[in-house]
């Protein structure tokens, strides 16, 4: 779940920057300075390579930077340039993401150096391929019109390193000559916006514990050799940022309920991507859900884990990441997996390219139910992660020790959330039960003049679907009489359909409860102290719940 799009302005300032080796070339400097160091926040950040050489002909060839973990740039939040419309310098000025200025020797003659230095401007480039994100430069002519206007661009990926998921990209090929003259950076200084056309592009890392910066460089004349240099930077201010995160889930479905049937099971947690972002997850599902032992027999081997190499057999699930760094929601599978050395296998989670990240849970269980827990998630803005596990399936995760729509059944998960900020959040979810049917009672009561009263009440599940409809069916000792029934909602007070010996109605919202009061019913000679009534309860699910009940007359006969 981790970072695409923001990745795309620190790492290509970083393969824009031309380093230098220990042969021809030497980083002399590396700086990635912040206008401000508030934790989340959305400044404009300055990256900064100098370097010197051992003679005249050599030139930068490969420039590599990786950033510090949570330091990020967000594509989404401008216009993106065409590779037709870059490469012709005709890119849109929404696309636009921050400027540069570069320093270097131009030698138009072999023993006469000329030091220039021209403005450029950074642009948002269309990704192409498996990468999240492409940065490109171009660089205005100088030197009395001896140069002309250079161009460069790189391609932005996360990948994981010892210090987490970090951004990173790589400038490959740099042009050791503009027009014919060749030429020697000596230092670019590359400013990301903090703000760009449609949003905040720089976000700052949410956790104040320092991070480090990385940069390495190699040149024409010594390719194997790499000159290396960090840059160490703690942002401050994080315990301002807030942590309020939700959540809700679902477990079981139509036909699904029943005690040792394997439901599916979702959970989703909700978050403000502008708050301090998820470190570690615990999440304990209700006890009414208990493991499924069979599904050990299909989980991921340990070797396969460790090489991200699981069978698609031992797939369980999908996880849904929604991110403000990608257009849309991101959708990967959840394998179980021996990918630790606990006794029980845990999840894999495994988020396909372009973002290429993998998640792992751990799962242990006690007697408050079973727990899944995702220690080390990456600093990045997310706005929801959901996984959900596959059901109706004799290997399935998950079975259930009792029927899931019984009364008195646990249906909580207990929530425990830390962000990167050190911020804690606890709290307790009810799960929805969409296989759970909604119910009804009916009373019939005798009044004055062989009339009579029927109150239907009906409820959706406690946590499941809402009632879209219904129609009752009068038994044939009642007629109807001369007073229309009516139907309370929700607090809503609404006249249903009536034909004959039958009431019915669309709802145009699902609602909760609902109540069919239909007073001066005719009575029959026939109706005794029971009579059987049939009712019809539509829900959201497009489900119909038939019920027919026999209900005990009150009053007497009059």
């Amino acid at each position: 779940m981790r970072r695409r799009a923001w990745l795309v302005l620190g790492l290509a300032a970083g393969a824009v920057l031309p380093a230098t080796a220990s042969a021809g070339l030497t980083l002399t400097d590396f700086k990635v300075e912040p206008a401000s160091k508030q934790g989340g926040g959305h400044p404009n950040v300055t990256i900064t390579q100098a370097f010197s050489y051992t003679n005249t002909t050599d030139s930068v060839k490969d420039a590599f930077v990786r950033l510090q973990p949570g330091l990020l740039g967000n594509p989404q939040s401008a216009a993106f340039c065409s590779q037709e419309q870059f490469k012709s310098d005709t890119c849109p000025a929404g696309s636009k993401v921050g400027s540069v200025q570069v320093s270097a020797k131009a030698y138009p003659l072999p023993i006469a150096a000329l030091d220039v230095t021209n403005p450029g401007t950074v642009y948002n480039l269309r990704p192409t391929g498996d990468e999240p994100a492409r940065v490109g430069i171009v660089v205005e002519g100088g030197g009395a019109g001896l140069l002309p206007k250079i161009f460069l661009q790189a391609p932005v990926y996360v990948r994981p390193g010892p210090d987490g998921y970090g951004l990173e990209s790589t400038f490959a090929d740099q042009p050791r000559e503009a027009g014919g003259i060749p030429v020697q950076i000596t230092k670019i200084a590359l400013t990301f916006n903090g703000q760009a056309s449609k949003g905040p592009f720089m976000r700052m890392p949410t956790s104040c514990a320092a991070g480090t910066s990385l940069t390495r460089a190699n040149s024409w004349e010594a390719t194997t050799v790499f000159s290396a240099k960090t840059f160490a930077m703690a942002p401050t201010g994080c315990g301002s940022l807030g942590f309020s995160p939700k959540a809700e889930g679902f477990m079981g479905a139509p036909g699904i309920t029943a005690r040792g049937a394997v439901p599916p099971v979702g959970t989703t947690l909700r978050f403000d991507p502008e708050q301090a972002a998820l470190k570690r997850a615990e999440v304990t599902l209700p006890s009414v859900l208990s493991p499924n032992l069979s599904a050990v027999l299909r989980a991921c081997t340990r070797a396969q884990s460790d090489a991200s190499a699981c069978p698609a057999s031992s797939r369980v699930g999908t996880a849904i990441i929604d991110s403000p760094l990608q257009a849309q929601p991101v959708r990967g599978p959840v394998y179980l997996a021996f990918n630790s050395d606990a006794v029980l296998p845990g999840l894999v989670v495994m988020l396909p390219a372009p973002v290429g990240v993998r998640l792992d849970g751990l799962v242990d269980v006690s007697a408050a139910g079973i727990r899944n827990t995702f220690a080390s998630n990456p600093d990045l803005p997310v706005r929801s992660f959901t996984l959900e596990l596959e059901g109706s399936r004799p290997d399935g995760v998950l079975s259930l020790n009792k029927d899931l729509c019984a009364d008195g059944v646990d249906r909580t998960m207990e929530v425990r959330l830390v962000a990167h900020n050190g911020k804690e959040a606890g709290f307790s979810q009810e799960l929805a039960t969409p296989g759970c049917d909604p119910r009804a009672t009916v009373s019939i009561r005798r009044t004055a003049r062989r009339r009579a009263t029927l109150v239907e009440r009906m409820r959706a599940a406690r946590v499941g679907p809402g009632i879209t409809g219904f129609a009752l069916k009068l038994p044939r000792t009642l007629a109807r009489g001369r007073i229309r029934p009516f139907v309370l909602a929700d607090g809503r007070r609404m006249r249903p359909v009536t034909r004959r010996r039958r009431a019915s109605m669309r709802f145009p919202s699902e609602v909760r409860s609902a109540t069919l009061v239909w007073r001066g019913l005719r009575t029959g000679r026939r109706l005794r102290r029971f009579a059987v009534v049939r009712v019809r309860i539509e829900d959201a699910r497009d489900h119909t719940t038939t019920l027919k009940q026999r209900v005990r007359v009150r009053g007497k006969r009059r």
